[in-house]
């Protein structure tokens, strides 16, 4: 790819005031740290940093041309600094280049993919069904924000047939922002869920900034509708375009499963029908809510022109991602469970669930819980919530790392055997000693809390 400096300056509306860039900039960079020579560096401005300090840096290493929204003397041993264009906002900027980019591929595909739980997995999925019968770009990482998601649509290249793009927020209007970049063919909410409960309120405000995704869809957009979950159905009827539905306890949905059988700790085996047509599918990794992930990414592929065989190839090949829901055989004899990656009410409970249903004859299960972080209000009462489903669970330990650690314990009532911790060379330490061959551990909590840490530590030991 190469971006011109007239395209440069036309998506953005900036002006061009010094420097040169002769032959265009070869991508885009917002780390001055990881910046290669002809790329093209955006000056944004977080919390705890602003990139105006590293633009001299980046001109060092062989930038092309840098976005600044002020200017600043360059102090630099090259003798021609790169083009350097002042817009009024970096940010904006960056999500105006990319809908600009993203719009000069007429002929490409998008999916957009947001919910309380399981984008990820949904995406990946999706991403593995579609590379069947065409390249495909995805979100790489967690880059599903307004930042992540141009900087995605920015390595489009001619090549690509297909792209999918996970859609995060912690705001209202933020996946309108991100829609009205992305032009979406197909879309899909995964789910409603207590998550980012503090900055929007409850389910319903979930429901209204999730809903964005769809809200200016029309007849040439497709909206794949988890029927299993009444808040997106209730979005879905507000909404005037094509639908599809998915759904694991919907008889009425177009793409449903059933007989669903779990192969060991290994794989899932389940029937999927599309419309009438059945056959027997199977994906790597446990959880019975990945099931329903895999429905949905199938909508997704179906609404875009994938056949049976195509999504049955594709769920076949789908890789579970690290810290979600991930088996780890350790050399200690036991299991753990690592989905660390992140939690809220909804994932808590359902990984609970999965971990209590792999209870066999003798052996434990145990559950490692962080915080939910983002729950506002809500975090005492979600967290006494979740001890209370412990305690209906039959769980043989909980071992509770962080600030609300004693509201959950304590609403488990004495039912189940629990400690609190401090850190995660004491939840290592408590493993080791109660752990036996064949036990099961879940390690769970919230991306802030690095509950990998725990895992970490344990080989340490």
């Amino acid at each position: 790819m190469s971006f011109s400096l007239d395209f440069l300056l036309n998506s953005t509306g900036g002006n061009l005031i010094g420097g040169k860039m002769p032959i265009g900039a070869t991508g885009i960079s917002i780390d001055s740290r990881k910046i290669k020579k002809n790329q093209l560096f955006i000056a944004i401005k977080g919390p705890n940093f602003d990139g105006h300090d590293y633009v001299a840096e980046a001109f060092e290493k062989g930038a092309a041309g840098a976005i600044v929204e002020e200017y600043r003397q360059i102090h630099t041993t090259k003798h021609n600094c790169g083009a350097i264009i002042k817009v009024k906002s970096t940010q904006k900027a960056l999500l105006e280049m990319s809908r600009h980019w993203r719009n000069s591929f007429p002929d490409l595909r998008v999916a957009a993919i947001t919910g309380s739980n399981g984008k990820t997995t949904t995406k990946n999925m999706t991403h593995s069904i579609l590379s069947i019968s065409g390249n495909v770009l995805s979100t790489y990482g967690n880059y599903n924000n307004q930042i992540g998601l141009p900087l995605n649509l920015l390595k489009l290249e001619k090549e690509h047939d297909f792209c999918v793009l996970e859609m995060g927020m912690n705001s209202f209007g933020e996946i309108r922002t991100l829609a009205e970049v992305a032009s979406p063919h197909v879309g899909t909410i995964t789910t409603i869920g207590k998550a980012h409960l503090q900055e929007i309120g409850g389910l319903e405000g979930v429901a209204t900034a999730k809903g964005e995704l769809v809200e200016n869809f029309g007849e040439e957009n497709t909206f794949c509708v988890n029927i299993d979950d009444p808040w997106v159905v209730k979005i879905a009827d507000q909404v005037n375009c094509r639908k599809i539905t998915y759904g694991i306890n919907s008889p009425k949905a177009f793409i449903s499963a059933k007989d669903i059988k779990y192969e060991g700790m290994e794989s899932v085996e389940f029937t999927i029908n599309i419309d009438g047509q059945s056959d027997k599918t199977r994906i790597k990794g446990i959880g019975k809510h990945n099931v329903l992930n895999a429905l949905s990414s199938s909508a997704l592929a179906h609404s875009l022109g994938c056949g049976m065989n195509e999504i049955l190839a594709g769920l076949e090949k789908y890789i579970p991602s690290a810290m979600r829901l991930e088996v780890i055989n350790t050399q200690f004899g036991f299991r753990i469970i690592n989905d660390s990656y992140n939690a809220n009410p909804d994932s808590m409970r359902a990984a609970l669930n999965e971990l209590a249903s792999h209870r066999r004859c003798n052996a434990k299960v145990i559950a490692v819980l962080g915080d939910m972080l983002e729950l506002g209000e809500s975090s005492e009462r979600e967290h006494k919530l979740i001890g209370e489903h412990i305690s209906e669970l039959g769980l043989d330990m909980v071992v509770a790392m962080g600030e609300f650690s004693q509201s959950l314990v304590s609403a488990v009532q004495g039912k189940t055997v629990c400690h609190v911790t401090q850190n995660p060379e004491q939840a290592a330490d408590l493993l080791l000693e109660a752990c036996t061959e064949d036990d099961i551990v879940l390690v769970k909590g919230s991306r802030g809390m690095k509950m990998e840490t725990v895992i970490q530590t344990l080989y340490k030991k």
